[in-house]
């Protein structure tokens, strides 16, 4: 294939080889409706040319706030078309989060939609230094409105291109603990891993998660524009299966919580028909390939469960610094336990103390104005500290056993990670949430159980499951107690638990 360095790169290439081929199909007014890789570059290159007009010379950053289509992905790489930063917000976090976040990355311009527009005057009193705020569907007071800069400046070609190590996008870790932290991908970091693995051109990809998660961005959007796919719009979460009918995906992304979602569906249905192979073809199609999940753990036995329904599910592994992929997930793997194979061109290592360091063009340039958290993030020698523990094997297969930072150390000296135990509970029905803590030097279960799940003596069902995984494990890594709780532990907007706040009411 050919050699693309930046995004803006990336985006003429597409229209160079794809040309008419639909890129995106999103549902409008209740019908699909396409846009061809010609029509999105030439929309991209209007918005570029307007944002120069405006910044003459300068490089800016601009914050987007919405959630994936069209008009989010034209205001995206239009930012890019203009030689500027890119800037993707949890469109789910609070306007007093977002404005921070927007103030701390400096950006000057913000897309949102209409969730957000009602929200202007807060805006603008909370983030003084943004000039333009730019509404992506629709003509809305007292803001400029995406649809008209496009049209105004139709045909025009923004000028100069950026360079391979120039910064293209700020994206912000949710963060379990202490502020968010925004982290830079430069043009070189984001190519790297769009191109790093191999793939066939052409099919049809179905994008779920959120488009400010850097999972969904490169390996839904910059691979799609890399191999010349159709990416498909999932428009709510609660009309996956539906839309998974109707768009008849090959390719699928998604985080383990949806995959364990949609494999409870399909067990439900095979109660009532017992071709489980027939109940996958339905609901995935005759042409569906495979699942791709990453973002957490994926249990092997939900791997072993959709399977049984005809349906490939494999795990990778990653993080937003690495843009994000450490490890692809691969069909059929022979290693249902690991997190995939080690992408080409990155190096993995073991520290000492079990931690997973990395180095490879992926990696990120550091956090913006933070460089004291940079320095920490990187060993002397330049390897990425993961924070994650693990082991790989000689095949080049990585597997992670837990957090560095949630390892318990007990007076004996043994080491636990809680993960390890934690992910023997990921698909028993009982179990919603758990998380597993020292106690007077002993592991304490704490679980919020399933509320769909019906039972006559649901502690009992938790405990016979405890007694029989702590046989499996020597005395150090037994749950002595188990606490149930009546409500979800608090979280992270992506959904991660926050340990350090489990037992704050």
């Amino acid at each position: 294939m050919r050699e693309v360095t930046t995004l803006k790169e990336l985006l003429y290439d597409a229209d160079e080889r794809f040309g008419e081929q639909p890129f995106v199909r999103e549902i409008v007014h209740r019908k699909l409706e396409d846009k061809s890789y010609h029509q999105f570059r030439s929309d991209c290159d209007s918005l570029g040319f307007w944002m120069q007009q405006q910044f003459p010379d300068q490089k800016i950053h601009a914050a987007l706030i919405g959630s994936t289509s069209y008009a989010y992905l034209c205001a995206w790489f239009g930012i890019q078309a203009g030689n500027h930063v890119s800037v993707p917000l949890d469109v789910g976090n609070p306007i007093d989060k977002i404005a921070d976040e927007i103030n701390r990355s400096d950006s000057q311009v913000v897309f949102l939609e209409e969730r957000h527009a009602s929200e202007l005057e807060q805006f603008k009193q909370l983030c003084p230094k943004v000039k333009y705020y730019i509404h992506l569907f629709e003509r809305s007071e007292n803001m400029l409105y995406l649809g008209d800069l496009i049209a105004e400046n139709a045909g025009k070609i923004p000028s100069g291109m950026t360079k391979p190590e120039e910064l293209a996008a700020i994206l912000f870790t949710s963060g379990t603990t202490g502020l968010s932290k925004g982290v830079m991908l430069s043009n070189a970091n984001l190519i790297d891993n769009t191109t790093c693995y191999p793939g066939e051109i052409g099919g049809i990809k179905m994008s779920v998660l959120p488009i400010h998660h850097i999972f969904c961005f490169t390996c839904d959007i910059l691979c799609t524009l890399w191999f010349g796919r159709v990416v498909c719009v999932n428009d709510s979460m609660m009309r996956i299966i539906k839309n998974l009918k109707l768009f008849k995906p090959q390719l699928l992304d998604i985080v383990p919580m949806i995959a364990a979602s949609l494999l409870n569906r399909m067990k439900q249905m095979s109660e009532t028909n017992p071709d489980k192979l027939a109940i996958g073809k339905d609901i995935f199609g005759e042409n569906f390939e495979v699942i791709y999940t990453g973002g957490a753990y994926l249990s092997p036995e939900i791997i072993q469960g959709f399977k049984e329904f005809g349906i490939d599910i494999a795990q990778g592994y990653g993080m937003t610094e690495c843009s994000p992929r450490i490890c692809t997930g691969i069909k059929n793997c022979p290693k249902p336990a690991s997190v995939g194979e080690i992408v080409p061109g990155c190096v993995v290592r073991i520290a000492d103390d079990g931690e997973i360091q990395v180095k490879s063009k992926s990696v990120m340039m550091g956090y913006y104005h933070n460089p004291e958290e940079t320095a920490n993030a990187f060993t002397e020698d330049g390897f990425l500290r993961t924070g994650d523990l693990g082991y790989k094997d000689e095949d080049g297969y990585l597997f992670i056993t837990g957090r560095k930072k949630n390892l318990i150390i007990l007076a004996n000296g043994e080491n636990v990670s809680p993960e390890e135990l934690e992910n023997e509970y990921s698909y028993f029905a009982p179990v919603k949430e758990i998380v597993i803590y020292a106690e007077e030097n002993q592991l304490v279960a704490e679980v919020f159980p399933n509320p769909d799940y019906l039972s006559d003596d649901i502690r009992s069902e938790i405990q016979a499951k405890i007694d029989q995984i702590n046989d499996k494990y020597p005395p150090a890594k037994r749950v002595a107690r188990l606490v149930i709780r009546e409500k979800e532990f608090p979280k992270t907007a992506s959904r991660k638990i926050i340990r350090a706040k489990i037992h704050e009411d």
